[in-house]
């Protein structure tokens, strides 16, 4: 009578597993690899796949599909330096999203027509003259 059972004596099973994992670090090896922007890309991808299935949208498709192929990029590439400075602008600009939610109810922020800078004024002044610290700019602004 043929037996079907796998035999957890021998060291085959275990050994394949080794050799797969060995196999993935070695091809693993100089890509970028998981990183905060690629798991972000993943998760929304994932979010606005599921949001596709419910309502039926092929448009929600394909941009779940490119999100989902970006973020394969992004693991496998072997460009690490650029990816590595996209994750750096991501974060700080999500650090710069996430400080200006915490002082929305203390500070009202204003951007410098004349060159961009954000100017940090307090709330509840009235109409204040705020004076751009880089390039002089002045303009009045209600807190």
């Amino acid at each position: 009578m043929l037996s079907t059972e796998i035999s957890t004596t021998d060291s085959g099973g275990a050994g394949i597993i080794d050799k797969l994992r060995w196999k993935l670090s070695n091809f693993m090896q100089q890509r970028n690899g998981n990183d905060e922007l690629c798991r972000v890309t993943f998760i929304v991808s994932i979010i606005v796949y599921v949001l596709s299935v419910i309502l039926n949208s092929s448009l929600l498709y394909l941009l779940a599909l490119c999100g989902i192929i970006y973020s394969l990029f992004r693991m496998f590439s072997k460009n690490v330096p650029a990816r590595q400075k996209e994750n750096q602008q991501f974060l700080q600009f999500f650090s710069l999203q996430k400080k200006r939610f915490a002082m929305r109810k203390e500070y009202r922020i204003f951007t410098c027509k004349g060159c961009g800078k954000h100017i940090r004024v307090p709330r509840k002044k009235g109409k204040v003259e705020v004076t751009c610290p880089i390039c002089g700019r002045k303009a009045i602004h209600r807190t």
